[in-house]
């Protein structure tokens, strides 16, 4: 009898064992899609844009940084000696324009006040050779007509030889306007020359003014440069790791350190490609992690990739491994607050951690 009984309850255990596999098997045919990935994040680097030597390194692994803040100091010394030289040589030179300036102003109004006196002496050098000449035609028509009446014996010799005096006077009185005209044009010409001397301090002048304009463009320069000296972080972020320490020289382009932006994380995945037709953009997915296996984040389909590719070394699924699949990247909204205590996957999901991707779509 109790043999009996024994054999009964091993029936039974056998019984239950092979209602369990075949439910299980059950289910296996309608379970959902489940397939690992790996959190990823763009990496920042923060490198330098001036070379120079390392004066100090503000982070460390972990840190949390926000944007702005300064990671790094590279030494400027030389630079801030050449921003004293220009500022030197622009204050130098803007002394230096504003004599020319006074020069210029000066100058033109001597100029102009040169010529409006040549210009003067001239309109009085005419008018005098025009009375001179009036004076001249006026005696030599006297001369004319007492050489006339001496010869009638109309008159004596002696009035004769004054108005014959008289006649030569204004011939040369005539001789001597016309040499003053001679005189106050070429003033007027020496005069109106003295322009090409205006010309010539206004080219200086201009000269001057692109001096100071290329020196104030050489000082931005510098000034850029000196502001790349200190290096910011672009945006808040956590330091994934530092590069550099303090004293090194590092070029342009050289990498002090690399960070995240915890908010840019995403979850990279690959799908079979016999379920990879059923994968559309904005899917909902659920995403899980050993931390809080049965709380998924949720999360939606923001990438798929357009080839194939064999499945990566690292990649295990829950079903056969396959030779064809394809990326698919999954991220999270700006703002959401999980079932996991109200934290967000950025607060739990960390660059490089092993998660499971649940698909809303059924492999049996």
């Amino acid at each position: 009898m109790r043999k009996r009984l024994i054999i009964f309850i091993i029936l039974i255990i056998l019984a239950a064992v092979a209602a369990y596999k075949i439910i299980v098997h059950i289910k296996s045919k309608d379970s959902l899609l489940t397939v690992s990935g790996r959190v990823e994040a763009s990496e920042i680097e923060l490198a330098a844009r001036v070379s120079g030597r390392l004066e100090s390194v503000l982070i460390e692994d972990g840190m949390i940084v926000k944007k702005g803040a300064s990671v790094a100091l590279i030494e400027d010394a030389e630079l801030q000696s050449k921003r004293r030289e220009l500022i030197n040589r622009i204050d130098e030179i803007n002394e230096r324009l504003g004599a020319a300036e006074l020069d210029l102003d000066y100058t033109v109004n001597s100029v102009d006040h040169s010529i409006d006196e040549a210009r003067k002496a001239l309109s009085v050098a005419e008018a005098r050779l025009k009375q001179a000449e009036a004076n001249r035609e006026n005696a030599g028509r006297d001369y004319k007509r007492y050489s006339n009446l001496l010869e009638k014996e109309v008159i004596s010799k002696q009035r004769y030889d004054n108005v014959r005096l008289a006649y030569e006077i204004s011939g040369e009185e005539v001789h001597v306007a016309l040499k003053e005209v001679e005189r106050a044009r070429v003033s007027l010409m020496k005069a109106e020359d003295s322009k090409k001397l205006v010309k010539a301090k206004e080219r200086e002048l201009l000269a001057l003014r692109k001096s100071i304009g290329q020196l104030k463009e050489g000082l931005q320069q510098i000034e850029i440069q000196i502001s790349y000296a200190r290096i910011n972080a672009p945006s808040d972020g956590v330091i994934l790791k530092k590069v550099s320490e303090p004293g090194e020289v590092v070029t342009p382009g050289g990498v002090i350190g690399v960070m995240i932006n915890p908010e840019d994380i995403h979850i990279r995945t690959y799908v079979p490609e016999k379920y990879i037709g059923k994968i559309k953009l904005n899917m909902q997915a659920d995403v899980f992690n050993d931390a809080y296996p049965d709380k998924p984040f949720g999360g939606n389909v923001c990438y798929i990739s357009d080839k194939a590719e064999f499945t990566p070394k690292e990649v295990q699924s829950y079903e056969e491994r396959v030779k064809q699949v394809f990326a698919v990247k999954v991220c999270f909204p700006q703002k959401e607050d999980s079932a996991s205590k109200n934290k967000s996957p950025y607060e739990v999901f960390k660059k490089g951690m092993p998660v499971d991707v649940r698909f809303g779509i059924k492999t049996g």
